[in-house]
């Protein structure tokens, strides 16, 4: 058996205070164990990031890319022409499938992702460029336009996913807060 971390004593310790301040209560296995399983989600290890969108890279890294300034890149994410995801920690992260050997940025994404922002989470939105879907051949919408396939094509499957998501919105992955940056 190891060692508790500190926040793992912390979790432990603050399970003691909320028992010890309400009055004795039966606890039944079955409480056990639907206490278990929600401890086990919570500390199970989260995948990184770049296991959900793919390696990224650091906001230095895209502007010596890129040749631009750190407010150019701000202003094209804004403008929908990179994707982005923040971390935890506030950095940005950028998914390097985007980035084109020219040091430029994937063409037409402000298209795709013209139709996620401000209806899709951002990180949201990352994933979904790296599952592969049935209209795009079972492709992924990131692979698919870097083939240079049909822009219509993913316009419409990312329009559909906002769609289903302003519906039924997905809960937003997490991940591992340590995140693997690579360089250009």
């Amino acid at each position: 058996m190891r060692r508790l971390t500190s926040s793992e004593k912390d979790l432990l310790a603050s399970i003691e205070q909320q028992l010890s301040a309400r009055r004795r209560t039966v606890i039944t296995p079955d409480i056990v164990e639907q206490a278990t399983h929600l401890i086990r989600s919570m500390t199970d290890p989260r995948p990184g990031l770049h296991e959900l969108v793919g390696p990224v890279c650091t906001t230095s890294d895209i502007v010596a890319w890129l040749g631009i300034s750190r407010q150019g890149i701000n202003k094209a994410v804004r403008t929908n022409r990179i994707l982005a995801v923040q971390s935890p920690t506030t950095m940005w992260y950028y998914p390097t499938w985007q980035l084109m050997a020219n040091h430029s940025v994937i063409d037409d994404m402000s298209e795709v992702l013209g139709r996620l922002r401000g209806r899709v989470h951002q990180l949201t939105a990352a994933t979904w460029f790296q599952r592969p879907l049935e209209v795009l051949e079972q492709t992924t919408p990131a692979q698919w336009m870097l083939d240079g396939h049909d822009l219509h094509t993913v316009v419409g499957a990312a329009e559909a996913f906002a769609t289903a998501e302003e519906r039924r919105p997905s809960p937003v992955p997490l991940f591992d807060p340590e995140i693997q940056a690579t360089s250009l």
